[in-house]
Formats: C-alpha cells, sequence, structure tokens
C-alpha cells in the first residue's frame, strides 16, 4: 500500500516536514500572551474566524496567527506552501 500524503510532507533535502498540530498552535499563541479569540476580534472579525486556518488553508488568517507567533505561514504549514516554496 502506497501513502502519498507521506510523500508530499517531504522537504526537499529529504527530511519530513508536517504541519504543527493544531494544539500546538493554539499553544504557541497563548505563550505570546493572546488567543485566537482576541486576534480574530482585533482584525474585526467573529472571535471564531481564525479558527479556519486551523482546517484549511486561508492565507489572510494564517498570516495573523503566524505573526503573532513571531514565524512565517510556512512554517507552521509547510504542506499548504510546498508548491510555493519551490519556486
Amino acid at each position: 500500500m502506497s501513502n502519498s500524503v507521506a510523500s508530499q510532507n517531504m522537504a526537499p533535502n529529504g527530511t519530513n516536514k508536517n504541519d504543527w498540530h493544531r494544539a500546538d498552535i493554539v499553544a504557541a499563541v497563548k505563550k505570546k500572551g493572546t488567543t485566537l479569540a482576541a486576534l480574530s476580534r482585533d482584525q474585526g472579525w467573529h472571535s471564531r474566524t481564525l479558527n479556519n486556518a486551523l482546517d484549511r488553508h486561508w492565507p489572510k488568517g494564517e498570516c495573523v496567527i503566524a505573526m503573532a507567533i513571531g514565524v512565517t505561514p510556512d512554517e507552521i504549514w509547510p504542506t499548504r506552501y510546498v508548491n510555493e516554496a519551490a519556486q
């Protein structure tokens, strides 16, 4: 049985790059002294709006979360940015 998803997680140097677990993202945001709900409200959105970025590709929301943590979105979600990193 072949696992095509596993091959999508491989970085160009052959290392395995996985997206951060959602609990790790939430914890990193909390370590910065805020919450996803607060970040959402700061943007003028409903308090649960940024949760969408945890489940699916949404560049605007991913950038808000990444900026709050102090990293780039492709560090948190490398599988979502595979094609962009290769260019």
